[in-house]
């Protein structure tokens, strides 16, 4: 017995009416639907991208969003075979159905005939319009209809549509339609494959959905970068993983050449390949980019290009670099398949491969890639004659990665013989912390019989950026003792970084001003970038986020767009980004700007840049209550710091280590920590770096909170004093703001002074937008936000309460930002939630009640009541009997 829905379709066009089933778990991001709402009145909306990309899925998806807000929606397929005697029935049949209208069954017959199809189309738009319900006809694959009748049905449709018709389409090519008019009167959308493609968070929302909330944010990460934001890729995988328990395990083995994406690549791409396009493939994948022209040299295949062209439409596999078809580029997945196929060849015809592609580049100027294939030819002396020349066009444009790579392959005679090498190579090593490499390099090149002055003043400038990277301020000064203020763009990196660990943050960004605006013309690419992270980070230590994360930002979408997301250049970016989102409120953007970066930013990146990823990710860790990860970056940055021989990062370390246990009223582990800090410090051993001050500054900051928590006001405000010395010397405004602070907390100060340093404090926090500066600094100050309420000095600097209550609420562990932005917090939410008995202790407390009255209050011993009243000091994460009763007032959890 057939269906209703059977019945009223013509029988030979049921399956096209059908939608495909849709997917467990949706893989069309939410942006996308969101987009697609937004253009849900337009007439048309047009899907385009390659295979593999969602197409079907978003449409799928979308149909069921639009049936449940009681939309009419008839979907229809279209076949390479259809033509209008088939398309256009089975459109009309599947409206039919969709809206219910009254179009006689003997229609159908008539269909595909000129007249018969503009009197059918103009009925349907009536009674569509009469009926005013919003109406949908989505059709997936539209770049099948090739029949120019059946593409002008749809299109008379389309320019004739009453305000509740609309199509949407999906296809792998520009629609067939003249919309150029429906575009200009913003009547038309077109969706293409950047948009479909897998953001990270895209991505990380798909694998939470699929595997569960506890899936690393690293993982996601390197998932995406491995696949590219390709969905295809993306389900693949993630139905093997479904199904193993090792989910990290499986990302890190993740390779094209095995599994389940190697026999998608060998059973729905292969297959459908002639042997000779498989063989042209193959020998295409020892080239980065694919260039028809050398495919065919390659394999002698003369239907190369049309053979990638055909890959890119069915598979989305091969992209058009440029859209032009003049250079593709394969999946990295889908290489590393074609590489397993690849080693089955013999040596000799593998050689023959690559001297081939070597001299096709040579003879296109494409000196890298020649180069590259002379060497695995064992072209050896022509492929060192393209290195070195190529080498120095490298070192100009600042692509030192590339630089150092070559260099991992030279021969060590081969890097002596040759002078045109040895300077580029010992700027690639400075700047990712190859130091022994780089001063080797530097000897070598001093050392040379006849050397001029231009290039011993390069292998100084070397020099000194090789000290910056190893933290050594003394050494880098000495290697510019000679600065001579015409040579000042070429210092003007190493200035920076001198003169912003010296206390003239502002005399940074005038060098760079400097070295932008004269001398050598263009800044190459890396100099640009250090000279970026210089600026940025001049503004970060005044307290100004808000203009580092404006500078940060800028050369971070710079930096991944010329070297890549995964780079040390967008890596070091990050890391400055990552700390100025941090203190801006930005929490959850700071931590995904580090996933994934951290191993680059530890391997190479400058001391600063290393410093403030760690503390950005312990700061990150701690607030969401995962105190064991917060202290294992922290040990991790200290780690570094002893391995690169460079105090300031373990310093730097521990600082943030008896920061988060002064949170938690830890007074003994404080202690040992301000020991080691001393230790450190007075080591007799320890070389002078020419950072004491900062290294003083870490410790006295450390010392006031130890002495805070021994309730030694006397001792915290001498530590405080002399921190604020040399923080006002060093202009470290955000350091200045973290001890007025802390002072504002020395009850020796009296509530009216304690109230003024507070309002102060809160009142430049505020200016600069530092949401985070109570949480990160010391909570214990919200206790004295009553007494600045009541003086009245917080209106009077301007201090409003929205950013009191955004800095206030911050100062829980385990919090997270509320999408409503509720003024309180549930207390149902909360991850430390109190007790029974906890709730009746901190009633007594607000009642003023001493330990004694609430244990005989409550008929249990004194001791229990310390018990509990420390649990109770640890969950509202308060100092004292009185920040408690404050944090919970605050927190709405009493009245």
């Amino acid at each position: 017995m057939r269906n209703k829905t059977t019945e009223a379709i013509p029988y030979r066009f049921a399956l096209k009416t059908m939608p495909p089933h849709s997917a467990k778990q949706a893989l069309a991001p939410a942006r996308l639907l969101e987009r697609l709402r937004e253009t849900a009145e337009q007439p048309l909306v047009v899907v385009t991208s390659l295979a593999g990309f969602g197409k079907t899925s978003l449409l799928v998806q979308w149909r069921r969003e639009l049936l449940a807000t009681g939309a009419a929606v008839a979907w229809l397929t279209v076949d390479a075979s259809d033509d209008s005697a088939t398309f256009i029935p089975a459109l009309v049949a599947s409206i039919r159905v969709a809206v219910g209208l009254d179009v006689p069954a003997r229609s159908f017959d008539q269909l595909g005939q000129s007249g018969a199809d503009l009197w059918i189309a103009s009925e349907v738009l009536v009674q569509i319009h009469e009926l005013a319900r919003p109406t949908y006809v989505l059709i997936d694959d539209l770049h099948q209809l090739s029949d120019e009748h059946a593409v002008e049905f749809v299109y008379y449709l389309i320019r004739n549509a009453p305000p509740n018709f609309h199509v949407v389409a999906t296809s792998r090519a520009d629609p067939p339609f003249p919309v150029e008019e429906l575009n200009a009167h913003g009547l038309y959308t077109q969706f293409v494959t950047e948009d479909l493609r897998l953001r990270l968070d895209d991505t990380i929302g798909f694998l939470r959905r699929r595997l569960g909330e506890d899936i690393d944010i690293e993982t996601c990460a390197r998932l995406h970068e491995r696949t590219e934001g390709w969905p295809m890729a993306l389900q693949i995988v993630t139905a093997a993983m479904a199904r193993k328990s090792d989910v990290a395990g499986t990302v890190a083995g993740l390779s094209g050449a095995t599994g389940d994406i190697a026999r998608y690549f060998s059973q729905f791409v292969l297959e459908s390949l002639e042997p000779d396009a498989v063989a042209m493939l193959v020998r295409a994948s020892i080239l980065k980019t694919q260039h028809p022209e050398l495919c065919t040299a390659l394999s002698g295949v003369a239907e190369s290009g049309e053979i990638l062209s055909r890959l890119e439409q069915n598979t989305g596999l091969v992209t058009s670099v440029g859209g032009d078809g003049d250079n593709y580029r394969m999946h990295p997945l889908f290489i590393e398949y074609l590489h397993s196929l690849l080693d089955a060849l013999p040596a000799d015809e593998l050689r023959v491969l690559h001297a081939t592609a070597a001299e096709w580049f040579a003879a296109h100027n494409m000196l890298e890639q020649a180069a590259d294939h002379a060497f695995v030819a064992g072209m050896r002396t022509q492929a060192m004659d393209w290195i070195e020349k190529r080498l120095r066009h490298l070192g100009v444009q600042g692509r030192i990665v590339e630089v150092l790579a070559w260099l991992d392959r030279l021969p060590p005679e081969e890097i002596t013989r040759r002078e045109g090498i040895q300077l580029t190579a010992a700027w690639a090593c400075a700047l990712c912390y190859r130091p022994q490499d780089a001063e080797r390099l530097t000897d070598v090149i001093l050392a040379r019989p006849g050397v001029t002055p231009e290039i011993a003043l390069q292998a100084n400038i070397v020099r000194s950026a090789v000290a910056i990277h190893c933290d050594d301020y003394t050494r880098a000064r000495g290697c510019i003792e000679s600065y001579d203020p015409e040579l000042g763009p070429l210092y003007c990196n190493t200035l920076s970084f001198v003169a912003i660990h010296t206390g003239f943050p502002d005399r940074a960004r005038y060098y760079q001003q400097i070295s932008d605006g004269r001398g050598r013309g263009v800044r190459n690419f890396y100099d640009a970038m250090y000279g970026a992270f210089a600026v940025g980070l001049s503004y970060l230590i005044e307290g100004q986020a808000s203009e580092a994360e404006g500078i940060f930002r800028a050369a971070l979408e710079r930096a991944e767009a010329s070297t890549g997301w995964r780079s040390l250049p967008a890596a070091m970016q990050a890391a400055g980004l990552a700390a100025a989102c941090w203190e801006l409120g930005a929490e959850d953007e700071a931590r995904a700007l580090l996933a994934n970066r951290l191993d680059l930013i530890e391997q190479a990146a400058l001391p600063d840049a290393v410093m403030l990823a760690y503390l950005t990710l312990a700061r990150y860790e701690n607030q969401k209550g995962r105190e064991g990860k917060a202290f294992d970056a922290l040990n991790s940055l200290a780690a570094i710091g002893e391995l690169r021989h460079q105090p300031r990062l373990v310093v730097a370390s521990l600082g943030e280590q008896v920061r988060q246990h002064a949170l938690r009223n830890r007074v003994v582990s404080c202690r040992m920590l301000l020991g080691a800090i001393d230790e450190i410090i007075a080591g007799a051993d320890r070389p002078d770096q020419g950072l004491e001050a900062e290294l003083r500054l870490i410790r006295e900051i450390a010392a006031a909170r130890v002495a805070l928590l021994d309730f030694n006001d006397e001792g915290a405000a001498l530590a405080l004093e002399h921190a604020g010395g040399i923080a006002a010397r060093l202009r470290r405004g955000r350091d200045q703001l973290t001890v007025k602070l802390l002072a504002a907390c020395c009850e020796g100060s009296g509530d009216d002074a304690s109230a003024r340093l507070l309002a102060e404090a809160l009142s430049l926090a505020e200016s600069f937008r530092l949401v985070r500066v109570i949480a990160d600094d010391w909570p214990a100050a919200l206790e004295c936000l009553p007494e600045l309420d009541r003086s009245g000095l917080a209106k009077g600097a301007g201090i409003t309460p929205a950013f009191v209550e955004r800095a206030a609420e911050r100062c829980r562990f385990g919090w997270v930002p509320e999408a409503s932005g509720q003024k309180t917090a549930d207390p149902k939410s909360r991850p430390a939630q109190l007790s029974a008995r906890e709730m009746e202790i901190l009633g007594a407390l607000s009642l003023g009640r001493s330990n004694k009255e609430i244990a005989k209050m409550l008929d249990v011993g004194a001791e229990t009541i310390k018990w509990h009243m420390k649990n109770l000091l640890a969950k509202l994460n308060a100092a004292n009997r009185r920040h408690a009763v404050d944090r919970a007032r605050l927190l709405g959890i009493i009245e």
